[in-house]
């Protein structure tokens, strides 16, 4: 017999205690889906790998690690010298407010922020991995 289960909506934390207690009931519990990576990032460094710095100090990648906190910090400050976008720079900054991480994905480009949870997290932390391994 095969029961499926959609998780689609439930937290990590729901899906790893309902897994616990169906191995606990004895259950053969197997998901179709592949573990996801929880990445982690640091001043410079994802799961500890520190980063080169050519990567920022030359742009070669199109997001870079920022302590959110501290760009909170100068974006409050851009918004009250700035004469126009006031408004863009308020919503970025209610919306990196309502963000827990310490820190964030700040695209170099434009005005695009990824953060552990957003559908491209996973995918630019990667990518940004493979470029500082091919860097060495």
């Amino acid at each position: 017999m095969k029961i499926t289960i959609d998780t689609h909506n439930s937290s990590r934390e729901e899906v790893a205690e309902l897994k616990e207690y169906l191995e606990k009931k004895c259950w053969d519990f197997k998901t179709d889906e592949k573990e996801e990576v929880l990445y982690i990032l640091s001043d410079d460094s994802i799961n500890g790998v520190k980063l080169n710095e050519k990567i920022r100090h030359e742009e070669l990648f199109e997001y870079t690690i920022t302590h959110r906190e501290s760009f909170i910090d100068e974006l409050t400050r851009w918004i009250s010298e700035a004469t126009k976008d006031k408004e863009l720079m308020k919503s970025n900054l209610k919306m990196l407010m309502e963000v827990e991480d310490e820190y964030i994905l700040s695209s170099v480009s434009t005005n695009a922020y990824l953060y552990n949870g957003c559908a491209d997290f996973n995918n630019t932390c990667k990518e940004l991995l493979k470029l500082n391994k091919s860097l060495k």
